[in-house]
């Protein structure tokens, strides 16, 4: 027959060392991260970003969240061109859904 406080002593053992096992990878996990922390924002500033640009976007996101903010990347997103193209894409679906009033 076996002993059930043995059951339970080897069943707490395993999920012990499993624990045990995960911790220490989520510690390797962090380590090996903190290796590849992304660059600072003033290098990409190197990039075309203007530093007052970016400057102005840190103290408006500070502002915003009324917390100390690091900016990792600033992306723009498309050219003057572009934006009037697609304003006039969705101008001309928006005007294909219109629906007449009732009379």
């Amino acid at each position: 027959m076996v002993n059930p406080y043995l059951v339970a002593l080897v069943a707490f053992g395993v999920v012990m060392a499993g624990m045990t096992f995960l911790m220490g990878l989520f510690y390797a996990l962090r380590t090996a991260g903190e290796r590849f922390k992304p660059a600072p924002a003033a290098a990409h500033a190197a990039e075309g970003v203007d530093p007052e640009l970016l400057a102005v976007i840190v103290a408006a996101a500070r502002e915003a969240l009324q917390a100390p903010v690091r900016v990792h990347r600033v992306h723009v997103h498309r050219g003057p061109l572009v934006e009037h193209w697609s304003r006039a894409g969705r101008m001309d679906i928006m005007i294909s859904h219109r629906m007449e009033p009732k009379r």
